[in-house]
C-alpha cells in the first residue's frame, strides 16, 4: 500500500496547531467527538492539546488520541479494508528537538520489528530513533512480510523529529481449499496383502496417519480382510477384534 501525503506546518511562529486528515474510502471525520467533517479534511486553526480522531467509513471506525503541538501540522492517512487486519495508515507528526544541526526521525509500527527504509536505504526495525536523517524531502518506507508497506513522503527539518505511527494491513491470501478425502463404505469379502517392504514389517496405526499410535507391526505377504478405505490407508481387521490402519503404499486390495 502506498500512501503519499506531503508534511506541511502552520507557520512555526504560530499559538495554533493543525490537522490533514485523508483516508480512503471517505470517512466522516469526529474531533473529542463532535462531527468535523469528511475526508480530505484540514483545520490549521486548532488549539495545540490533546484530542481524540474518530474516523468512519463504512460502517467501521478508526479512533485515535493525538497531541497537536504548537506551530506544527499532523497528517493522518488511513486505508479501510473489509475488516481490522486488512486496513492500515499512518500518524505523522512533529516535534522541536533543540538540535538545530540535525533533522530527527522517530519510527513505531503494528506489528513490531517491521523494515524501516530512508530514500531506500535500511536504517533497521521497529521500534526505531535516529538522530540525523538529513535535512530535506525524504522518503520513509515501512514493510514486513505478509503486509502492505507504506510510503511516507515528507520533509525533515533540523532542529525537530519526525514521528510516524503506523500501523499496516495485512495482504489479503487465499484460503487453500481442503484435501478431499474420499470414504468408501465397507468392502465385503475384499482382502489386503501386505507388500515388501526395506524393515521386513509394516505398522499398524490407530488412526490412518504417520503420527497416530502405533498398535503393532505385519509382515509382508499376510493378507487381511479389508474394512474400510480412505485415500492412502487401509483399515484391516488383525483378530481378537482388533482393527487398525496400514498404508497403501505397502499393501495392495485385491
Amino acid at each position: 500500500m502506498m500512501m503519499v501525503m506531503f508534511f506541511g506546518g502552520c507557520g512555526f511562529g504560530s499559538p495554533m496547531a493543525g490537522v490533514e486528515i485523508m483516508s480512503y474510502p471517505t470517512a466522516k471525520v469526529y474531533l473529542d467527538g463532535k462531527e468535523a467533517g469528511m475526508t480530505p479534511y484540514k483545520n490549521t486553526a486548532l488549539i495545540p492539546k490533546e484530542v481524540e480522531v474518530k474516523l468512519v467509513a463504512n460502517e467501521m471506525e478508526w479512533i485515535k488520541k493525538i497531541k497537536l503541538k504548537n506551530g506544527t501540522t499532523t497528517v493522518i492517512d488511513y486505508g479501510f479494508g473489509k475488516t481490522e487486519k486488512d486496513s492500515g495508515g499512518y500518524v505523522l507528526s512533529m516535534e522541536k528537538t533543540g538540535d538545530k544541526k540535525r533533522a530527527g526521525l522517530m519510527v513505531e509500527v503494528i506489528p513490531d520489528k517491521s523494515a524501516v527504509k530512508v530514500e531506500g536505504e535500511a536504517k533497521g526495525n521497529s521500534p526505531i530513533k535516529l538522530d540525523d536523517i538529513v535535512e530535506g524531502d525524504r522518503q520513509i518506507s515501512i514493510s514486513f512480510p505478509a503486509y502492505k508497506s507504506i510510503n511516507v513522503y515528507t520533509k525533515a527539518i533540523n532542529g525537530y523529529q519526525l514521528i510516524i505511527e503506523a500501523k499496516l494491513a495485512e495482504e489479503a491470501t487465499e484460503r487453500e481449499p481442503d484435501p478431499i478425502v474420499t470414504v468408501t463404505p465397507m468392502i465385503k469379502e475384499k482382502t489386503v496383502t501386505i507388500k515388501e517392504t526395506e524393515t521386513g514389517w509394516l505398522r499398524v496405526r490407530k488412526e490412518a496417519n504417520n503420527s497416530s499410535e502405533e498398535l503393532g507391526k505385519v509382515k509382508p505377504k499376510e493378507k487381511f480382510n479389508l474394512i474400510e478405505e480412505i485415500t492412502g490407508w487401509y483399515k484391516i481387521e488383525l483378530g481378537d477384534k482388533r482393527q487398525g490402519w496400514v498404508s497403501s503404499k505397502y499393501a495392495e486390495k485385491s
